[in-house]
Formats: C-alpha cells, sequence, structure tokens
C-alpha cells in the first residue's frame, strides 16, 4: 500500500487504490442492473405543498372571492369584451409615452 493510502481505512483504501474504468460509449446497449430502494423510504415519499399552485375558479360564486364580474370589474370594454396588454383606450401606449422600466436580469 503506498504511504499516500496508509491514514485511510482499509475499506476506504481498497475503493481509491482501484483505477478508475472507462464506460464504453455503447454501454447504454447493455442491460443495466436493477436499483433497489427501502420500501421505508418510498412510503414517506408525499407531496412538496409548493410544487404546484391551486387553479383560480371564476365566475363560481360570492363565496370563491373571484364571483359576479370575475375580476373583470364594472362597465366597460374590459367587461365585455377582450383587450390587449397594454391597450389604452386608442391613445398612445404607456410604455411608448413614458418608456420601459427596469431591466432583465441575466
Amino acid at each position: 500500500m503506498s504511504p499516500r493510502l496508509m491514514g485511510l481505512p482499509t475499506r476506504l483504501a481498497q475503493f481509491s487504490a482501484r483505477p478508475f474504468q472507462q464506460a464504453s460509449p455503447l454501454a447504454f446497449l447493455l442491460p443495466q442492473s436493477q436499483q433497489t430502494r427501502n420500501n421505508s423510504i418510498l412510503a414517506s415519499l408525499s407531496d412538496n405543498p409548493t410544487a404546484y399552485n391551486k387553479r383560480i375558479r371564476r365566475g363560481r360564486g360570492p363565496a370563491s372571492g373571484k364571483g359576479k364580474t370575475s375580476g373583470r370589474g364594472h362597465k366597460g370594454q374590459g367587461q365585455h369584451g377582450k383587450v390587449p396588454a397594454g391597450f389604452n383606450g386608442g391613445q398612445t401606449k404607456d410604455i411608448v409615452v413614458h418608456g420601459e422600466r427596469g431591466g432583465v436580469n441575466m
């Protein structure tokens, strides 16, 4: 055993003394061994509550908080039809008049 590995426990010295084997480029064609997992780990898995956001159901009554006007407000084109984002009633768009604020964080 080399003096470099003298301080390691025997089990670790065995592994680190072996040279690394290069994987063949066609290794994915060979049958792979199945991984085994402990049943206790699989039994304890659960959903992460922050992994998804609940869809907002609009127009389902006042108790839902998104009933009646369903977030569209009262009167006007926005209530009755489709309005593109940034549309300002036919006038020059706000982004053109006031300029774009902020930047893109690369």
